[in-house]
């Protein structure tokens, strides 16, 4: 069932396309982190947030 209120939309889009990735383990950190918070990496990158139909 789609979201079809703005704020709840935005809110959702906020907890699933903003973080950082861990190119050590993987692992889903803040979007203000500058260390992994499971392997202590400072080695991190944001996320793919590109939206559309998978090829």
């Amino acid at each position: 069932m789609p979201i079809t209120d703005p704020e709840k939309k935005r809110i959702a889009q906020q907890a699933r396309l903003h973080m950082r990735i861990c190119f050590n383990c993987g692992a889903r950190n803040d979007i203000n982190a500058t260390r992994c918070r499971k392997c202590k990496n400072p080695y991190l990158r944001l996320k793919n947030r590109t939206l559309g139909a998978k090829k």
